[in-house]
């Protein structure tokens, strides 16, 4: 086994360790014990076919998204083409270290195919950068909508204004990269400023979507409503088993219930994403720690069924080197 991929298996035995852990601590310690079968069966199934689908419209807007981005990069793929590609990096995600694992794997796939690396690692940092920016604006926009409720406990209002400043952060980030990456600044700045290689990429980034500033807006309004929807699925899950501080509430939460479980130290934010919709929704809404796990584990659920036509394609693929 090679030095990189000996290093990729300890990370992901080390993610697994971590997710085993949290849940099990979670299990066992938030009543879990001889509830966890009425639990789980006391949801809706109606919310819950609900979500799945919302689910699965989010994987298609994701994939639209990704689309857009292809052909601004110069490649100019087929839809069925492009979706076992984009499904199968969705199923490998699950596995792979961090939140753009799945992201290495479709620049992979298209390398395989004979298509140009750097145009495909170009469309995934494009689509990996209007994620991060629908993310900040609809995120504070959403926390800001309700903040008085999310700092009415004084539990949630610490992780509230933690995630308040990291989304400042990163816009405050994105904008100065737009300035540093300019073809004016970026090519004078010395060979050994920190970072220049990536702004000296991420201006190729920029100014294609700059230059074709129509597809960029459509690919952002694209990005704002998949995100708005994968946040509505976990909704629909919590509406599952009879959670409902509002609709305008709960979303104002899922800005930082995703951005800390897109920590990675777990397998797909498995516990740490649990430990959260338990810890805020118990102090903002007095749900039942149980319950929100319940929740989380459902709406992580919803998604990760949508992952599974990837591994057939994944596997396929491999079959195939």
């Amino acid at each position: 086994m090679t030095a990189p991929k000996r290093s990729r298996t300890l990370i992901l035995a080390g993610q697994a360790a971590v997710s085993i852990c949290l849940l099990a601590a979670l299990l066992s310690g938030a009543g879990f014990r001889g509830r966890l079968t009425s639990v789980v069966f006391a949801a809706d199934p109606r919310w819950l076919a609900a979500g799945l689908l919302l689910a699965g419209a989010v994987q298609i807007l994701c994939l639209i998204r990704w689309r857009v981005f292809l052909g601004m990069a110069g490649l100019e793929i087929g839809i069925a083409e492009s979706a076992g590609i984009f499904f199968a990096g969705l199923f490998c995600n699950l596995f792979l270290p961090g939140g753009a694992g799945g992201d290495v794997v479709k620049v992979g796939l298209l390398a395989a195919r004979g298509h140009d690396a750097g145009r495909a690692a170009l469309s995934v940092i494009m689509d990996r950068l209007a994620g991060v920016v629908s993310l900040v604006v609809l995120g504070s926009g959403l926390m800001a909508w309700k903040l008085a409720w999310l700092m009415s406990s004084p539990v949630a209002a610490g992780l509230v204004r933690a995630m308040g400043i990291y989304l400042a952060a990163i816009a405050l980030l994105v904008a100065a990269s737009v300035v540093l990456s300019s073809r004016s600044v970026a090519s004078r700045l010395p060979a050994r400023w920190p970072g220049r290689a990536k702004l000296v990429e991420l201006s190729g980034v920029y100014f294609q979507c700059a230059i074709q500033w129509p597809r960029t807006l459509f690919a952002l309004l694209v990005s704002a409503v998949m995100l708005g929807i994968f946040f509505l699925t976990y909704y629909f899950s919590a509406r599952a088993y009879g959670v409902d501080p509002g609709m305008g509430c709960f979303l104002a939460l899922m800005p930082t219930v995703d951005i800390i479980s897109g920590i990675p130290v777990s397998l797909g934010g498995l516990g740490v994403r649990e430990g959260v919709f338990a810890l805020l929704l118990g102090s903002l809404a007095g749900v039942p720690a149980p319950t929100a796990i319940a929740i989380s584990l459902a709406g992580y659920l919803m998604s990760a069924l949508w992952a599974l036509p990837g591994a057939f394609l994944w596997l396929l693929h491999r079959r195939k080197q």
